[in-house]
């Protein structure tokens, strides 16, 4: 017991000599610095120059100039607080120079006058600089085993795939914008990211991902399981809860048209019947206040499509924000008031629907005459 009371007084008077020594070391520090401060000022032969960070105005040295009796002093304070003929003549003279100076700027660069009371309306969804960039291997490995044996060969070695390449724009309140693009360009990538299912390279996307719902078809399923098994499956993954589910399951089952296939495995399924059926557990919740759209109007047959289309547009004109990627130009002039297009990568044109899908036309039609002439 004894020992820890001294090992405590030891503690406490260190501590007490630490504290005194930061306190003398702070005290000679600003000691130090007002002797040097003084010397600067005996040094400029001015004793009322402030000090320690402390400023005054030059009216203020004119003012007390004048107090103290100093007629040089009082003329100046006099020009300068009485506003001099001259001098006010003068600063009018500048004023006008620097107002036709700024006139004939704006005219040589077609500048226009800032308006403070427009209002400035900020993107829902801002895609800044984004580059997506995959490390493919090309080891034909056929199993771990495999993979690891020619690791330690090195014989395993990676190329880079480029999916994005730099591309901006960005996507405001109550627009539908579309993404167009060959196959391979990047678009479903770019859905993917925008919705935080990857992570960019590159970049950034500001959004608010809270507010965002992907559909996109097929994602989730496990074939092994019933297509009853997968609608709780792929919902919890939509994001449903099971109450939800249970509520709307009779309506995915009817409007995915398989009664008296629910207890059968999906790997036993069409393709045709797996689409309906993602579908249908898709679009089964209201929609989103972003909704992000991946080629899911290519579903089923014409019949399935038509209905599938209405539910589409039910949901687009919702009021939501919509981002749809689709390879009918059809759907995307009808639906869409912007059109983004990527082509490889990298972004081609952003603007009106009308304008980027006849230049996007035309990029196929160039191809296609390309090819027609290789081939004959």
């Amino acid at each position: 017991m004894r020992a820890e009371t001294r090992w405590g007084y030891k503690m406490m008077l260190t501590w007490v000599f630490l504290a005194a020594a930061m306190a003398a070391a702070i005290s000679i520090g600003a000691a130090c610095l007002l002797q040097s401060q003084r010397r600067l000022e005996g040094q400029s032969g001015r004793t009322d120059r402030p000090y320690l960070g402390q400023r005054k105005t030059e009216e203020a040295y004119l003012a007390e100039e004048a107090g103290n009796g100093s007629e040089d002093g009082m003329a100046l304070a006099k020009e300068t607080g009485n506003g001099d003929e001259d001098g006010m003549a003068f600063e009018e003279d500048l004023a006008d120079g620097a107002f036709e100076e700024s006139l004939l700027y704006e005219e040589e660069y077609g500048l226009e006058e800032w308006d403070d009371t427009e209002e400035y309306e900020e993107p829902v969804i801002s895609v800044q600089n984004v580059t997506m960039i995959f490390h493919i291997s090309t080891s034909n490995a056929s199993g771990l085993k495999e993979y690891l044996i020619q690791r330690l060969k090195h014989q395993v070695s990676h190329r880079e795939l480029i999916a994005l390449d730099h591309v901006d724009f960005d996507v405001y309140q109550g627009e539908v914008v579309g993404i167009i693009g060959t196959n391979g360009s990047g678009k479903s990538t770019l859905l993917r990211i925008v919705s935080g299912a990857l992570r960019p390279t590159a970049g950034r996307v500001l959004v608010d991902r809270r507010k965002v719902q992907l559909l996109t078809l097929g994602t989730g399923f496990d074939m092994e399981l019933s297509a009853r098994e997968n609608v709780y499956l792929n919902g919890a993954m939509i994001g449903y809860s099971k109450a939800f589910l249970d509520s709307h399951y009779q309506r995915i089952v009817q409007f995915a048209e398989l009664e008296g296939f629910m207890e059968e495995k999906v790997k036993n399924f069409s393709s045709g019947m797996v689409s309906r059926l993602g579908f249908a557990i898709a679009t089964a919740g209201d929609a989103a206040e972003i909704l992000i759209l991946d080629e899911v109007l290519s579903v089923g047959d014409e019949f399935f499509r038509k209905k599938s289309l209405k539910r589409i547009q039910e949901m687009i004109h919702g009021g939501s924000t919509v981002l749809m990627v689709s390879h009918g130009m059809g759907t995307i002039l009808e639906h869409c008031t912007k059109v983004v297009w990527i082509e490889k990568g990298v972004l081609q044109m952003v603007g009106d629907a009308a304008e980027v899908c006849g230049a996007y036309r035309g990029m196929e039609a160039d191809k296609e005459k390309e090819w027609s002439e290789k081939l004959g």
